[in-house]
């Protein structure tokens, strides 16, 4: 089932906007304090027809911002009085997020996208910059921009030229974004409280110095591995996802391949060791098994203390395809397969950290660094583009306080970014402003949804065409104050549809025999 809406043709540009001309733009702009250029305007027919404005920011505070953003403005008939601002993936430096800003045009929303101050070229260097007698170090104002300011003055400067173009207020401001994107909108929330009135926030990649950390470590593990020749094969990568599907998949009542937490349950790697001459297809060697256990346990340093968390049953893959366009392939432990770290291109996680943490790509991040050496670990952790990047702060009271409504969602089946630690912050976001507000005020403002059976952003056997079911709940949350109780998605390929819950909550049959394939089946509970 799509519940996508079809494409309607809507006639172009009534008569009460501003004219769709970059003059009229160059007008709007030209008291902005944060420097404003504008690039280009244009009625463009792609889907619904839309006003396309790119313009540069070059920041207040310091002029040495570039950054590069794109609105999609709808004919003022269609457009419903939102701006929704799109986040990005990965290391940004361009524009992203296309299936998030279709369906939001589809829905009337004015769109704004940034590459976060900086264009990708391949290899990361815009994290460095030669500073004085010839020496390369931080490039201070991309990463700031890459951290935080590219997203809020997207916002600040965009929404000033919507309700000029349209010559009205909007109505409301959301944020979309995934990942990366997931970060951004956790940031807004820490650090711009009255940016905006939603936040969706999926996947965050909120602390991103100690998921570095935690992708050196498996690429060590992966080295390490190699050197015996044993690399784990796709096979024994579906496998293992079969063995986690016999332990954990029947415990939510249905068999499905779709495991709702797998916290419930766990894998023992042992028992898939290779006895004698055994084909090692659906099998393991003794050091797989150790690898394999370590990969579950995730980076523990020798003192005991936890870097990052674990890999959890059913992510093994490889997963189904589907869900977000161009996701559908991540996810699985593919990335443990190869021991090519960093690359030739220079734009592995290990590159980025060389160039992140070291400012010098030629830095042995792989086999210099360890998890072990506490001084590693507090280099890492205290790096400008570490402590740049961090979303950590759970205290997000100004952010309830200004009323905002924000829907954070993780997939079960995430390998990019572990979902536990997702969890983990929201618990820690209950536990404060339960103190600060009382017990039901984070629910009353900030909801967490697990995706069971997921990958990253998208993708995997479970449910994952989300983006108009989650950005219909978010509005009906701020402009209705309906909060969202379950969200309906849906796995076209599948052709199953079944609500992610609010956690804790989970998602079981009304009555034992009723159809698992559909939503309605089903309803959210919370287990003793």
């Amino acid at each position: 089932m799509n519940r996508y809406l079809p494409i309607l043709a809507l006639p172009l540009f009534a008569a009460d906007t501003i004219a769709c001309e970059l003059a009229s733009f160059e007008q709007l702009a030209a008291d902005s304090p944060y420097g404003v250029t504008m690039v280009s305007a244009e009625v463009t027919d792609d889907g619904p027809g839309y006003c396309r404005v790119e313009g540069q920011i070059a920041n207040a505070e310091n002029g040495e911002s570039r950054i590069r953003f794109l609105l999609r403005l709808p004919d003022p008939a269609s457009w419903n009085g939102k701006y929704l601002v799109v986040g990005n993936g990965g290391t940004a430096g361009l524009f992203q997020g296309e299936d998030r800003v279709q369906i939001a045009l589809r829905l009337g929303y004015a769109t704004g996208q940034t590459d976060t101050g900086h264009v990708r070229k391949g290899a990361d260097d815009w994290l460095m910059k030669e500073a004085e007698l010839g020496r390369v170090g931080p490039n201070y104002a991309a990463i700031q921009d890459f951290a935080h300011r590219a997203i809020h003055l997207t916002n600040v400067v965009g929404e000033s030229l919507v309700d000029g173009y349209y010559s009205q207020t909007v109505e409301q401001k959301y944020f979309f974004g995934c990942s990366t994107g997931g970060r951004q909108g956790l940031t807004a929330m820490q650090r711009y409280p009255d940016d905006f009135d939603g936040i969706v926030a999926g996947a965050p990649v909120f602390s991103l110095p100690r998921l570095n950390m935690s992708q050196l470590w498996a690429a060590q593990q992966v080295v390490a591995l190699n050197a015996t020749d044993e690399l784990l094969t796709v096979p024994q990568l579906s496998a293992l996802k079969n063995a986690a599907i016999d332990a954990c998949d029947a415990l939510d009542g249905v068999e499905d391949r779709i495991i709702d937490d797998p916290r419930l349950c766990s894998v023992d790697p042992a028992a898939m060791q290779c006895a004698g001459t055994e084909s090692s297809l659906g099998c393991l060697s003794e050091a797989q098994v150790d690898f394999v256990e370590a990969i579950y346990r995730g980076p523990v340093s020798a003192m005991g203390e936890r870097i990052y968390a674990g890999r959890v049953p059913g992510s093994e893959g490889p997963p189904l395809s589907g869900g977000m366009a161009g996701m559908g392939a991540m996810g699985g432990w593919t990335d443990l397969t190869s021991a090519e770290c960093p690359n030739a291109a220079g734009t592995s996680r290990c590159d980025l950290v060389a160039r992140a943490w070291y400012s010098n790509p030629d830095e042995d991040v792989v086999g210099g660094f360890s998890i072990d050496d506490r001084e590693d670990v507090a280099f890492a952790d205290s790096t400008y583009y570490s402590r740049a990047v961090r979303a950590e702060n759970p205290d997000v009271t100004p952010f309830v306080q200004a009323g905002g409504k924000a829907i954070l969602y993780h997939g079960w089946s995430d390998t990019s970014v572990t979902p536990i630690t997702t969890i983990e912050l929201y618990e820690a976001m209950h536990d404060v402003v339960s103190r600060k507000r009382g017990k039901s005020d984070l629910t009353d403002h900030v909801r967490l949804f697990m995706a069971p059976a997921m990958g990253h952003c998208g993708g995997g056997d479970g449910p994952n065409n989300y983006v108009q079911p989650v950005l219909e709940a978010l509005d009906s949350w701020v402009s209705a104050n309906v909060a969202p109780d379950a969200i309906v998605t849906t796995h076209d390929e599948r052709g199953i549809s079944r609500p992610w819950c609010p956690y804790p909550q989970v998602a079981r049959l009304a009555e034992p025999g009723l159809d698992s394939n559909r939503a309605e089946s089903f309803v959210c509970i919370s287990l003793p």
